[in-house]
């Protein structure tokens, strides 16, 4: 009887060990789950001559980020539609993207950047961040220009996200100009964005 009795209550103890270990092994999961979750990137971008594509591929590699270029359905192309795109921007104006590819939900932490036209944000950028609740999330901005307006496109990317505009200052931004896209100069400038992001 006493063998029996003894058998019954191994049988216990191992139950509850399996029991045990199991539980600790989800929550061990649960917990690697949620450290991959707060540290997942995404550089959204828009691009139409090469230089900002450029600068988010640096960025999802210093990252490790996933890229999501936007895709303006509207023609961008040849002159007329430089023009007409200048306008749109100037004017505020949103466009239709293609589907992204990426869900913005599943991330911590998103990039956003597309260039200046005329010193404003353009339409594909503008359109992604109406689109999307940002809420909740660690954003950078970043942005290209030939010359000038790149800092003013960014400001008013930032102000889209956040209304309050003392806060919208605060996002952490990368502006660059065609000439700052030399590798020394673009990694020395992404490093200080990096930290400025992650320490945001």
């Amino acid at each position: 009887m006493k063998k029996i009795s003894s058998l019954i209550v191994c049988f216990i103890f191992g139950c509850l060990a399996v029991s045990g270990c199991a539980n600790a092994q989800k929550a061990a999961n649960v917990d690697v789950s949620q450290i991959k979750s707060q540290h997942k990137v995404l550089v959204v971008y828009y691009s139409r001559t090469g230089h900002t594509k450029l600068v988010a591929e640096h960025l999802a590699r210093k990252f490790q980020a996933d890229l999501e270029p936007l895709a303006d359905q509207k023609n961008r192309a040849g002159f007329f539609s430089i023009l007409s795109a200048g306008n749109d921007a100037i004017g505020s104006k949103a466009t239709t993207l293609s589907p992204l590819k990426h869900n913005p939900k599943d991330y911590a932490v998103i990039l956003i950047g597309g260039p200046s036209w005329y010193g404003n944000t353009t339409p594909a950028v503008r359109t992604f961040i109406t689109q999307n609740d940002l809420s909740g999330k660690k954003i950078g901005l970043f942005g290209m220009c030939h010359f000038t307006g790149v800092e003013h496109a960014i400001l008013e990317a930032s102000e889209l996200i956040v209304k309050d505009k003392a806060l919208a200052k605060k996002i952490p931004t990368l502006p660059l100009r065609e000439g700052e896209l030399k590798e020394d100069v673009l990694t020395k400038k992404i490093d200080a964005f990096y930290q400025a992001v992650m320490q945001e």
